[in-house]
């Protein structure tokens, strides 16, 4: 009958009311029923929906589909309204998405209810829904038809710990309702913070927007409006949100809004013509669950500062005990009275003189050293005679002239000297900090700030399945974490402070035992409580804009490793704190660079400069600095291999320094395979791929320094194997969950939100919490390695420590 009315009234416009508008109501029209019209530009439908099971549904809100095979240049206007409440639109649906529109001639919207001006009763906010009243028109010429149905949406209100499912598309996004004052009963059980509530939603790859709201009218359930409220996020596979009562005292409502492309979440399109995802008809699974209580919290705090404070306690006294009563004081009245004598400075530069062509030319560094090595065994050295160290200093020729060096040929210098020069380490990481930080600490302050104001949940990426929000931070836990650096950083420049008061002798310090420096061991000290406070920064709100924050301290630490090294058995040519913070300058650049602009012409750039420095720092290390670009020569090199063949054919390929010759080589082979790698590869993650440069090239030479050590008859003591071992362990189990990633600032928002998991140590850290705590303490044991390495030559002359 519907149907023959239709009809007939399209017939009476189209022959004669073609000038008038008619309206048709269609009254008492019942819920779940398909109901097809047809009409054009002189016809305008009202169609009122009742239901006679209405008080069993009273709590649903009514969901509107309507579809229509109108055009988009004559569409059909919808316009759904309430007592209170109106919603308007059009179809066909255009929705702009980065490619270009897409267009759906259905669509589905839930009506709005302002549940905060009705219906309030003994606390219990109750929501009574009205049957809405639609209006459908079209300026079409031609006659089109439209299908709609009304119907309740089912399981609006989310309860806690239960799974719902539930599918979305552009046209037909959905909302839900949660209420916080329906788990008053529960609060009472405290096993569970009932007051803030986690939102975990898993779906396949289709792009959608999640929108936490207000309930309140009207809901922003469109691309182009979404984001006009609340908190929101983009989300793929897996997304989640972690939801306070006292930003939504009365609930909220969250929303799911299907993207019409997946450039949002991952940078690349996707239309509704993939055949992958027809339609783009997205799956969505849902669950709200509680969050850890306030003792939690207060628990996994306590907890933490006990286990830092314990570990004091058992490490440190201890140790401070062991350094007292089992160790020889470093005084002059505990040397034995006999060691092994060597050359002078005067004689040793008298030597190479004498060992020159009659025309002025000097002989090749290995023939000179032969005749140098055979007064080793000559005269006594007169240790108050320093008349020559002046010139012993500037003299190349006595470091080129040995073949095989002894600490005292470079460790010429007074030790306030270099007590100085070692404290000038200090002074410039206190410096770098101070200015690195302040602008880092103000930057993430103003990310949070605007995360908060905002609520665009893109902004930072954190693991939303385990950030625990306290005060103003989103993310606290992976905030506190990072306490672990800065406690076992004071802990060190304690025991640094400490050890440095056994070392007042200068006369004993100048001809015995490692120069110790000190000032590299505080810097390291400090290097390490930054790495805390940087890293603590980065996590306040962690994206790619501020990556680097979390790694600069890692190369100042790895450097100033390397460094230390390398001083111990080469004093006076150490490289001083300019030079040194000067290359970490210069890494700091390029890991801004390889992070916003690393394309292939960087990664060029680099390897060219990568296997430059190479070459550069291998020829200084051999000639233990005493190259220089005027040496090289035709005449010059001509000499040294007429004199190297003269001594022996086979010289003229043997190396002069074994020992750096054999490091050099290994790496050198090792650098130009991680240059190879970065040339076939190009890594993502720049500043990861820099710091496993300085960290692989600093183990490096900690394991051919202790391997050195007993090719020279020295030993390492029980203490620092321990402490090595340790460190090694950390280092394997920091690694293991630095590898199990929960975000990932390489990615978009929502492709990092993928690698979210749940909390796996005490309801409040995750793995990359623990890798916080275990990077530091294995950071921490390899100072603690460094700075007990030679221990065992703390009583041994100078002229009885080889040099490598």
């Amino acid at each position: 009958m519907a149907y023959l009315k239709c009809f007939l009234l399209i017939l009476m416009c189209d022959f004669s009311l073609a000038q008038n508008h008619i309206v048709f109501k269609e009254l008492n029209l019942k819920y779940s029923e398909n109901k097809t019209i047809w009409l054009n530009n002189s016809v305008e439908y009202i169609l009122e929906f009742s239901d006679t099971n209405k008080l069993a549904y009273s709590e649903l809100p009514p969901r509107i589909w309507i579809e229509s095979n109108a055009t988009s240049n004559a569409p059909l206007m919808i316009v759904a309204r309430q007592s209170k409440e109106m919603l308007s639109w059009q179809l066909p649906l255009e929705i702009e998405g980065e490619e270009g529109e897409a267009i759906y001639n259905y669509t589905s919207r839930t009506m709005c209810h302002d549940i905060l001006k009705h219906y309030r009763k003994e606390g219990r906010i109750r929501i009574n829904h009205e049957s809405p009243i639609i209006s459908v028109s079209t300026s079409s010429i031609e006659t089109i038809q439209f299908t709609v149905n009304v119907q309740y949406q089912t399981n609006f209100s989310l309860q806690l710990n239960q799974e719902y499912n539930f599918t979305i598309t552009p046209s037909e996004p959905r909302y839900f309702f949660y209420n916080f004052t329906t788990n008053s009963t529960l609060l009472k059980k405290g096993d569970s913070n009932y007051e803030t509530v986690i939102l975990e939603v898993t779906s396949d790859d289709i792009c959608m927007t999640v929108s936490i709201q207000n309930i309140s009218c009207p809901v922003f359930d469109t691309n182009q409006d979404v984001t006009f409220r609340g908190f929101y996020e983009t989300v793929n596979r897996k997304g989640g949100i972690t939801i306070p009562k006292y930003k939504f005292p009365h609930g909220f409502y969250v929303v799911f809004v299907a993207k019409p492309d997946d450039y949002a979440c991952n940078k690349a399109a996707g239309f509704a013509g993939d055949s992958s995802y027809p339609n783009r008809l997205k799956r969505i699974s849902l669950i709200i669950k509680p969050s850890i209580t306030y003792s939690d919290y207060i628990r996994a705090v306590l907890l933490t500062l006990g286990c830092i404070g314990a570990f004091y306690i058992i490490f440190g006294l201890p140790y401070f005990v062991y350094t007292v009563k089992g160790t020889v004081p470093r005084e002059m009245a505990y040397v034995h009275d006999s060691f092994p004598s060597t050359p002078s400075a005067r004689i040793v530069r008298l030597e190479i003189k004498q060992n020159t062509n009659d025309d002025g030319t000097e002989m090749s560094a290995r023939t000179a050293s032969t005749s140098i090595n055979a007064h080793i065994d000559g005269p006594s050295v007169d240790m108050a005679d320093f008349d020559t160290l002046n010139e012993v200093d500037s003299d190349r020729n006595l470091r080129l002239g040995r073949g095989e060096p002894y600490l005292i040929d470079l460790a010429r210098k007074h030790p306030n000297e270099l007590k100085k020069g070692s404290y000038l380490y200090l002074y410039n990481v206190l410096t770098v900090a101070l200015f690195y930080a302040l602008p880092v600490v103000q930057l993430v302050i103003t990310y949070q700030r605007v995360l908060n104001e905002t609520g665009q949940q893109d902004l930072c990426y954190y693991n939303f399945l385990c950030a625990h929000p306290l005060g103003l931070l989103s993310d606290f836990n992976h905030v506190f974490s990072n306490m672990g650096y800065v406690m076992l950083g004071i802990l060190f420049l304690i025991i640094t402070y400490l050890r440095e008061l056994s070392h007042k002798d200068d006369d004993f310090d100048r001809q015995f035992g490692i120069p110790q420096h000190y000032g590299l061991f505080y810097a390291m000290g400090v290097a390490l409580i930054m790495e805390g406070v940087l890293s603590g920064s980065y996590h306040v709100c962690p994206n790619q804009l501020n990556f680097q924050f979390d790694s600069s301290f890692m190369y100042v630490m790895a450097v100033l490793c390397m460094v230390k090294l390398y001083q111990n058995r080469h004093p006076d040519i150490n490289a001083n704190a300019y030079t040194t913070f000067g290359v970490l300058a210069i890494a700091v650049v390029l890991a801004m660079i390889g992070i916003l602009e690393g394309t292939t012409y960087f990664w060029a750039i680099f390897i060219v400069m990568y296997i430059t420095m190479c070459f550069y720092l291998t020829i200084k290390v051999y000639y233990m600095g005493c190259w220089r670009l005027s040496d090289v020569s035709m005449q010059r090199m001509k000499q040294v291999w007429i004199y190297d063949f003269w001594s022996g054919p086979i010289n003229v390929l043997r190396p002069c320094h074994k020992a750096r010759f054999v490091l050099l080589l290994l790496g050198n082979f090792f650098n130009w395979a991680l240059a190879s790698f970065a040339m076939y590869k190009q890594p993502k993650n720049f500043p990861v791929f820099l710091l496993t440069i300085f960290m692989a090239n600093t183990l490096l030479y900690f394991l051919f320094y202790i391997v050195m050590k007993y090719v020279n008859k020295e030993r390492v003591r029980v203490l620092p194997w321990i402490f090595l071992i340790v460190s090694t362990l950390c280092a394997g189990c920091a690694l293991f969950f630095f590898l199990h990633k929960s975000i990932s600032w390489k990615r978009t928002a929502a492709q990092s939100r993928q690698l979210n998991s749940e909390c796996a140590l005490l309801r409040f850290y995750d793995y990359h919490d623990i890798w916080h705590f275990m990077s530091a303490i294995g950071m921490f044991f390899t100072f603690m390695t460094l700075l007990t390495l030679d221990d065992d030559l703390s009583h041994t002359h100078h002229s009885q420590i080889p040099v490598f």
